[in-house]
Order: C-alpha cells, then sequence, then structure tokens
C-alpha cells in the first residue's frame, strides 16, 4: 500500500465485504462470484499482453517495490 489512508481505505473495504458475505445467502453471493469470474474470463481475451510481457512488467514492478 502507498499510504496510510490507502491501507484503511482498504481495510474498511474488506470488512464491508465480509459483513455482506456473512449475511448473504451462499446461493447468493456464489452467483455474484460466478458472474465476476466469468467477466474477468471473457475480458482476459481482449487483454493486450500475453503471458510472457505480463511476467516482465510484473517483475519491473517488483524491483521497482523496494525503492
Amino acid at each position: 500500500m502507498r499510504s496510510k489512508r490507502d491501507m484503511k481505505e482498504r481495510l474498511r473495504y474488506i470488512r464491508l465485504y465480509v459483513e455482506w458475505l456473512k449475511r448473504t445467502p451462499n446461493r447468493v453471493w456464489s452467483a455474484k462470484q460466478a458472474e465476476l469470474i466469468n467477466a474477468l474470463v471473457a475480458n482476459s481475451k481482449n487483454f493486450p499482453l500475453d503471458k510472457g510481457e505480463y511476467l516482465k512488467i510484473k517483475e519491473k514492478a517488483q524491483g521497482s517495490e523496494g525503492r
């Protein structure tokens, strides 16, 4: 995370999501998860990078995290 504010916002979102999961029936959240995953898979076909290009970008980003 880049800042304490970012971390607080992320933790707030996680808590909200956990509360939603607790009060939502399994069949409802499971359907929502399937919808999200299916959309990600469908959209991945439009992603302009191949596996090798993606891994190069990821390696470069990981190298800059220590700065």
